[in-house]
């Protein structure tokens, strides 16, 4: 009688240690790509979303909307029996809402890196899937400083290529240059301290689900491309912006002044 073949088990554990460090050498590269893959699909919504902006300020004699600094869409997280769908002006209502009607897909103004968004922490872990939902379509913080505003005649949009329109951040609306933007703030020595822990040289708002600082690091939320952001200036091209405590960015990227 023939004897049948079969692996030892010798073999057996050298098959699982080779497959074992094909798939070491293989996952970073696959992680890589996949963030990649992200960056692209953000810069595609960041493009979309600025032609919208652009496209209402030609329809409205150059002024863009006087947004509101909320991230909502609809009131479903308060009354999800009778869904209302806000309007631009309305108080609770996300900016991109204004320029909804030049880009209508939803989708563009989500970033596909997102993992994490306002009102998670202070509201704990069980409402930050309900929060996560209810957002997940406001993944970009408008400059304050272009809302309600002329972008074709007003001095301090002469260089329209430096003015930072909106950008990936954790903040639907960029309203307070001490705590929102990429700049170093008056009185401030580090950038976006409402979003970084004492031991970051922040804030360090305290989550009264969790003790001590907050338990996620927030402050990657805007550079969530790998430690980049993806921005989009007020001329309408987009490009990168490295992971920074504020130093490198100029205050001028977001109010115009030049002096600055």
């Amino acid at each position: 009688m023939k004897q049948k073949k079969a692996f030892t088990l010798i073999e057996l554990l050298v098959v699982i240690a080779v497959i074992a460090v094909l798939l070491a050498i293989l996952m970073p590269a696959l992680r890589a790509a996949k963030s990649q893959a992200r960056k692209t699909v953000c810069k595609v919504h960041v493009g979309g979303v600025g032609l919208a902006l652009r496209m209402y300020a030609d329809d409205h004699e150059g002024k863009t909307h006087n947004s509101p600094n909320n991230g909502l869409w609809d009131n479903a997280h308060t009354n999800p029996a009778v869904v209302k769908q806000y309007g631009p002006n309305e108080s609770l209502a996300y900016w991109g809402i204004a320029y909804f009607p030049y880009a209508e897909n939803k989708k563009i103004y989500s970033c596909p890196g997102v993992e994490r968004v306002d009102d998670w922490p202070e509201n704990g872990p069980s409402w930050g899937r309900l929060v996560q939902d209810y957002f997940a379509y406001c993944s970009y913080g408008l400059n304050g400083y272009i809302t309600n505003k002329n972008i074709d005649t007003s001095p301090e949009f002469k260089r329209p290529s430096e003015i930072i329109a909106f950008q990936d951040h954790i903040e639907q609306k960029l309203d307070n240059i001490s705590s929102d933007m990429f700049c170093i703030g008056p009185g401030q020595r580090i950038n976006l301290p409402q979003w970084r822990p004492s031991s970051q040289g922040g804030n360090g708002f305290v989550d009264t689900n969790w003790s001590g600082d907050q338990w996620h690091d927030t402050v990657q939320e805007c550079f969530r491309h790998r430690n980049f952001s993806m921005t989009c200036w007020l001329d309408g091209h987009v490009s990168e912006i490295a992971r920074t405590t504020g130093e490198d960015i100029p205050t001028r990227w977001y109010t115009g002044n030049v002096e600055e």
